[in-house]
């Protein structure tokens, strides 16, 4: 496959096991919970387990769609072969409000969080302001540093927050886990559509698979990657099935931040203000990426250099935080941005790859009778 970018704007195709695992793993890892056991309670592992592989199969099929941009670009030049320069533009527009939407709900929820736990009284828009500046800079040393920033929002999580549950065992009810399979397929199937959202952002790759070198060969380090998200959900969704009970989990609105509570240290009075603190490594890459994505559609489509674009993308995001920073604004972004995301991956996606694999068959057909 012909790279059509600089060799020093390219990443390594295992950094794809980072940038993956690190868009799919963010706010919704603190409450998701308790919408899974509302619909299938002790059960609810199953739908982790279910959403999870569905979303092997999306990672195959977007890898086989991309194999059929013109000299390995992205869905954006895809687009542009397949349906032309103006209706697909309009679908490459419609990819670029998706990835709005994704990066504000990101912003807003964790904005939301800090101002429950930690500081009350301060506005949305300071916090705003501090995470949009930063996500300027990072983005505006290139796509390599992006990538940096996820391997960080990977390692550095996994080895401080994540096994401080491991406390929650202390006080585990095992009990709490049977009668296994005592819900019926209707409401499993409704708890993996409200845990497929969880697995979303690994749709991002299809704007940045022309950074990776021998694009192709990353394919096994995306699935990898969503292994590891698999199991950490999985392991998270255990620990609060054991703790907590169905009516209990349905009056915290965010249950791993309640188990980070768990840990008694001398010194620290409130383990939760660390564990929100060093979360932002967490979520912080998944703003940087879909703001990421937002600049490089726009580049696409009208040439406009990110250094440009950039600026007015993050005061677009700014703006909308001085407009909606109330709870019912947020829940109402982040159904949209499920069902848009699902719509995305669950729908569109599929139908793009048969309408893709059609024409490419026709037109072999075509050619082999000439």
């Amino acid at each position: 496959m012909k790279q059509t970018l600089d060799e020093r704007f390219l990443i390594s195709p295992f950094l794809v096991f980072f940038i993956v695992h690190a868009t799919q793993v963010g706010v919704g890892m603190l409450g998701f919970q308790r919408p899974l056991m509302e619909d299938a309670g002790q059960d609810a592992w199953m739908a982790v387990l279910l959403a999870g592989l569905a979303t092997h199969v999306l990672i195959w099929l977007m890898y086989r769609l991309l194999a059929y941009s013109p000299s390995g670009g992205d869905i954006v030049s895809l687009h542009k072969h397949y349906f032309g320069r103006w209706f697909g533009g309009v679908l490459s527009i419609g990819l670029l409000a998706y990835y709005a939407l994704a990066a504000f709900t990101v912003l807003q929820s964790y904005i939301e969080i800090i101002k429950v736990w930690m500081f009350p009284l301060m506005g949305a828009w300071q916090f705003s302001l501090i995470f949009l500046m930063l996500t300027y800079y990072v983005i505006s040393g290139g796509f390599r540093v992006v990538a940096g920033l996820c391997f960080w929002g990977v390692v550095i999580p996994l080895a401080t927050i994540f096994p401080m549950m491991a406390f929650a065992f202390e006080y585990a009810q095992y009990r709490n886990l049977l009668p296994v399979l005592d819900h019926s397929p209707t409401q499993i199937l409704k708890a993996v559509n409200d845990m497929a959202f969880q697995y979303l952002g690994f749709e991002v790759l299809l704007m940045y698979y022309p950074f990776l070198k021998n694009a192709p060969s990353s394919q096994k380090w995306a699935h990898a990657s969503n292994v590891l998200t698999i199991f950490l959900y999985l392991v998270v969704i255990l620990i609060s099935i054991i703790f907590y009970n169905k009516e209990q989990i349905a009056h915290i609105t965010w249950p791993t931040l309640t188990l980070a509570k768990i840990p008694e240290v001398p010194f620290i009075e409130r383990m939760e203000y660390i564990v929100i603190s060093i979360y932002v490594l967490v979520v912080f890459p998944n703003l940087v990426v879909a703001v990421w994505a937002m600049a490089r559609v726009v580049k696409q489509l009208f040439s406009i250099r990110q250094r440009r674009s950039l600026p007015v993308l993050i005061a677009c995001l700014f703006i909308g935080t001085l407009f909606f920073e109330e709870k019912s604004d947020i829940e109402r972004f982040i159904q949209w941005t499920s069902k848009s995301g699902l719509f995305l991956i669950g729908v569109y996606i599929p139908l793009l790859y048969v309408y893709v694999w059609v024409v490419e068959k026709v037109k072999k057909s075509l050619q082999q009778k000439q």
